[in-house]
């Protein structure tokens, strides 16, 4: 994502979050507002300029939120919840004639690379609000996340149409193929689908004794890792379902070193995981870890099954010696009756 460290904005169903460094829009619903709060705390965490993801000045404001009364201002006071408390704007950045209720204002004005949503408020965002998004950035990150689908708040196709086919698009529900320009591409579902297998393989396999931040950190960074994007940009932004097994493994993977390093972990059967950043070795203690990872994992194989037919009459007639599992077995078995 070259060049991406302008603003954010997360933009609720009435509720926009924005982010300076790294734009963003988020819609959630209002019994959601804690939890979304958090959300944008490991996110700005995650872009932290020791993450090494984008060259974000840490005293520079990259966040962004809007509620009911519009974007979260340190006027609205005690309306404010702990979590928001952070986001909130001094009154006088939005002066002069500047609409702090209006998504498409905010957009002008924080000019965000990433725009999420979770509103479930539909079609909101509009070909005006897009079309202005792009203009400041070449690949625009849009992420309609709400479900079911009919309460996306954009469709993929119009989202290629008004970019001109340059957005990198995540949805929340499962969208087929988007052709434009004589391309198609693939609408990536963003779910958790690809995350909780791995985390919860990496926490059992490590007996780590808390689920930190740094290892959902160490999470999503796998995921992103695979994502087939970095191969081919009409590839989906997120790993399909189809994808999960082998996901799962770099995910279990890192967490255990994640939880290894942070000292949280209390399986001592672990292979070296080494420090952060010791690239000698590196590679070898990698393939380590992995192997050992998969030696426990669980795989499902199933035996295969045989067509019996029946043969004679009557209740013992009608089923054969192969569906009472007699087979092979001669006469015994049925002696033994």
């Amino acid at each position: 994502m070259e060049g991406h460290a302008h603003g954010r904005i997360w933009f609720r169903e009435r509720w926009h979050r924005h982010r300076r460094s790294s734009p963003r829009c988020y819609c959630c619903r209002d019994r959601d507002l804690r939890r979304r709060s958090r959300e944008a705390d490991l996110v700005r965490q995650n872009l932290h300029p020791s993450n090494n993801i984008l060259p974000i000045n840490p005293l520079t404001p990259t966040t962004r939120c809007v509620d009911k009364p519009g974007l979260l201002l340190k006027s609205h006071g005690e309306n404010l919840t702990p979590g928001q408390h952070p986001y909130a704007r001094p009154d006088s950045e939005w002066q002069q004639g500047k609409n702090p209720k209006a998504l498409l204002s905010i957009i002008q004005e924080v000019k965000p690379h990433v725009l999420i949503g979770t509103s479930t408020h539909p079609k909101s965002f509009t070909e005006p609000i897009v079309r202005e998004m792009a203009k400041h950035v070449h690949r625009p990150i849009i992420m309609p996340l709400s479900n079911p689908t009919r309460l996306h708040e954009a469709d993929p196709k119009d989202l290629y149409a008004w970019t001109e086919g340059r957005a990198l698009i995540a949805t929340g529900s499962p969208f087929p193929p988007v052709s434009y320009a004589g391309r198609e591409y693939e609408i990536a579902e963003c779910n958790n689908s690809c995350a909780f297998p791995g985390i919860g393989l990496g926490m059992v396999l490590s007996r780590s004794r808390l689920l930190t931040k740094g290892l959902i950190i160490a999470a999503v960074k796998a995921i992103a890792a695979k994502a087939p994007a970095v191969g081919d940009p009409r590839r989906g932004l997120v790993p399909g379902v189809e994808d999960v097994w082998e996901v799962s493994v770099m995910v279990a993977v890192a967490v255990v070193r994640a939880a290894v390093r942070e000292g949280v972990a209390r399986e001592e059967g672990i292979p070296p995981v080494g420090d952060e950043g010791d690239g000698e070795g590196e590679e070898e203690r990698e393939g380590e870890l992995e192997a050992w990872v998969r030696a426990q994992m669980w795989e499902p194989r199933y035996r295969e099954l045989v067509r019996v037919e029946k043969r004679g009459s009557g209740r013992e007639g009608g089923v054969s010696a192969l569906a009472r599992g007699e087979a092979g077995t001669g006469g015994t078995s049925r002696e033994a009756r």
